[in-house]
């Protein structure tokens, strides 16, 4: 790889180097930027750049408003608002500021915008008499100056809590991370911790402490900044390192993410990771950054040292092997990891790996047999009958294939079978039987692959790596039926097009659309659309899905009114709200949506106007179900 030899001669980037001096050549501006929230004050963070979340690193800082909605927030330097979003969802009310260097700084969950801002916005949301909006504003329609109050700091759009989420981006809205900025008004002399490591096989003749798979290990605390795992692990073949890592800072108890991470083995640099900026279009890829399984299992977050099939992801350097380690003999290897904050705290991690190639077939200990299956990478991984010491047979078809034990704990034998020799109907293994709903080996690109009723569409952007296919479909519950693909702990990149005919004719309805039902307690609408008898949608996860009916429509509870505004609660049981639309006297009226309170409000864009004659509110859910609230004022 293009990296390799710059790995092998010359000293590795300190890990708050800076990627970006072509942009910036002198090093970030530390003085250029005001703090938004009290500055000059001492200030404290709910979330820092790069942490771990759902489906993306999170792209800045969360200044936290000790628990208050309404604070000043303040321009950070001279320039004027480029975009402005109104939205229920995500960051919901949110403004972005161009500046004369060209760095853009965003602010969002904003509770309401000063004066003049909010008299733009609205003269916009009536203009295309919607909602929500997004759009961009011409250089000279709002100049703002250097620490003035832009917007008041609030809870709107998907945050948990009151508090400022600030971003500062490039000229082609790249995040960068704002702690490289110079803030004063944060202190952190804090180093990051290890919670634990993991050590996953990497190919079928790979094996961590003589097993083939993943394991965890507990990490000991020896002094500030300093961990190690006291047992020496034995290791054969290629393996991959995950850890699991946080931070702290000083006077918070909140839990922070850490921005680098440096592997050596032996003293060799392995594997270095620096998140300092990333593209809004990569966040997709921590899904393989992070170990996506133990994610969705456990919802701990273990990142990869080393590089996986499929991540794009730009700021890694690292070895021939994409960052993974070799262990090819009986020597005792050394291994060094250590993580840094954005403030330059830094731990390390030491421990040792011995080469063990004889390996020993029966092991005893502690162990949990499945009668299931696991896949890794590339290979299949089953398990036999108690003291059953004999090949285990797969049936291929009309073909059989004997594969020899690889091992056995505690007499019960393990096997591993290479899926890229074809894919078995069935297994036996003593008294250990498992059949298998492969249906295809999926490589990444285009792919359409009809299964009856059930036709799957891959493109170029939907896999990361590999996909062994497995499907059950046609399973009626209370006359639903549903359809699965793979599991949740798989991980795509892209939506898979999914084209379903159901069979009841009762499903085949315009109400009818597509329920996740992974999470046993609850079903989340994932929508579609019909053609004809057919309903076709992009899923982006794989896992279980039901074809389910609404025809509950939304409800509307009248809350008050004054001659300015009226207030509404409005809930929706299954699909969820999809539109508002109010009007009075036949004219189209803003009603701005809350929806962790579930509250719904009016607002005018001329002052003078007030709330004198017919109001009617409709509220339609994502089924298509309609609710209507009428009201003379």
């Amino acid at each position: 790889m293009k990296f390799v030899k710059l790995i092998q001669t010359a000293l590795l980037f300190m890990c708050l180097s800076n990627i970006l001096m072509a942009q910036f050549p002198n090093g970030y501006p530390k003085n250029y930027f005001m703090f938004p929230i009290n500055p000059g004050q001492r200030n404290y963070l709910a979330a820092n750049m790069g942490e771990l979340r759902p489906n993306h690193f999170h792209g800045g800082m969360d200044i936290k408003t000790g628990g208050q909605i309404g604070l000043p927030v303040h321009a950070c330097a001279d320039g004027y608002v480029s975009r402005l979003r109104v939205s229920t969802n995500g960051y919901g009310n949110t403004l972005y500021i161009t500046h004369p260097n060209g760095l853009v700084t965003v602010y969002a969950h904003l509770d309401r915008f000063n004066a003049s801002i909010t008299a733009y916005s609205l003269e916009q949301l009536y203009a295309l008499e919607q909602t929500d909006i997004d759009i961009l504003i011409p250089e000279n329609t709002l100049p703002i100056k250097k620490g003035e109050i832009i917007a008041k700091s609030g809870n709107t759009g998907g945050s948990s809590g009151p508090h400022l989420h600030f971003e500062i981006r490039d000229k082609k809205e790249n995040v960068l991370n704002p702690a490289l900025f110079g803030f004063t008004e944060i202190e952190d002399n804090i180093k990051p911790t290890f919670d634990k490591i993991a050590i996953r096989t990497m190919d079928i003749d790979s094996r961590v402490n003589e097993t083939f798979g993943r394991e965890e290990f507990s990490v000991t605390y020896l002094s500030p900044g300093k961990f190690s795992i006291p047992q020496t692990i034995t290791a054969k073949g290629l393996l991959g390192l995950e850890i699991r890592v946080h931070d702290k800072m000083n006077e918070t108890h909140n839990v922070y993410g850490v921005n680098c991470i440096e592997l050596k083995v032996d003293g060799k640099e392995v594997f270095y990771h620096n998140l300092e900026t990333y593209a809004f279009d990569e966040n997709r890829y921590i899904n393989v950054h992070i170990d996506y399984e133990t994610y969705i299992l456990k919802r701990q977050y273990f990142q990869k040292c080393y590089v996986a099939d499929g991540n794009n992801l730009n700021f890694y350097l690292m070895n021939a092997l994409n960052g993974k380690i070799s262990i090819t003999d009986s020597s005792t290897h050394i291994v060094d990891v250590r993580i840094y904050d954005s403030n330059g705290n830094a731990s390390s991690l030491t421990f040792k790996l011995k080469g063990k190639q004889d390996q020993n077939p029966k092991l005893t200990k502690i162990y949990t047999p499945k009668p299931d299956f696991d896949i890794y990478e590339n290979t299949l991984k089953i398990n036999g009958s108690l003291g059953y010491t004999e090949n285990a047979t797969l049936f291929l078809q009309q073909k059989k294939v004997s594969i020899p034990m690889a091992y056995s704990i505690n007499n019960i034998p393990t096997y591993l079978y290479d899926l890229r020799k074809g894919l078995p109907d069935s297994s036996s293994a003593g008294t250990f039987k498992s059949v298998y709903d492969f249906v295809d080996m999926v490589v990444p690109g285009k792919r359409r692959i009809p299964l009856g009723n059930l036709t799957l569409l891959f493109t170029d952007t939907t896999l990361f790596d590999t996909l062994y296919l497995r499907v059950k479909k046609n399973i009626v519950l209370n006359g639903e039926e549903t359809f699965e693909i793979n599991n949740p702990t798989v991980p795509i990149y892209g939506p898979i097009g999914v084209t379903f005919c159901p069979q009841n004719y009762v499903n085949k309805n315009e109400r009818c659309y597509l329920y996740s039902i992974n999470n046993s307690l609850s079903k989340k609408y994932a929508g579609g659309n019909w053609t004809q008898d057919s309903l076709i949608h992009n899923l982006s996860y794989l896992g279980k899905y039901i074809v389910s009916k609404d025809s509950t429509p939304p409800v509307i509870t009248y809350k008050s009114n004054t001659t300015k505004r009226i207030n509404f609660t409005i809930f929706d049981k299954e699909s969820g709200i999809d539109t508002i639309r109010a009007t009075l006297n036949g004219d189209w009226v803003m009603m701005y949506y809350e929806h962790k309170s579930r509250l719904i409000w009016s607002a005018f864009k001329d002052s003078t106007q007030v709330l004198k004659g017919d109001f009617v509110l409709e509220v339609t859910d994502n089924s298509g179900n309609k609710s209507v609230y009428k009201k003379t004022l």
